[in-house]
């Protein structure tokens, strides 16, 4: 296996990342879709909602720097 920037092991981490966000995404609209969660449930998801934001960022940044 490659371990190198770029390799593929950062290739897969990169794809689970988006597979992950992909998901959060599907469940948060699903959640906002109901139109029944009160602001301290939809709170909950702003974290994981900035960190999956912030790493999908990371591998855009990654991607135009190669």
């Amino acid at each position: 296996m490659d371990a190198r920037p770029g390799g593929l092991l950062e290739e897969l981490a990169d794809a689970h990342a988006l597979k992950a966000a992909a998901v959060l995404v599907t469940v948060v609209g699903v959640v906002l879709e109901g139109g029944r969660s009160s602001d301290t449930e939809l709170a909950a998801f702003v974290p994981a909602l900035h960190a999956a934001l912030e790493e999908c960022v990371g591998i855009m940044a990654a991607d135009g720097e190669r």
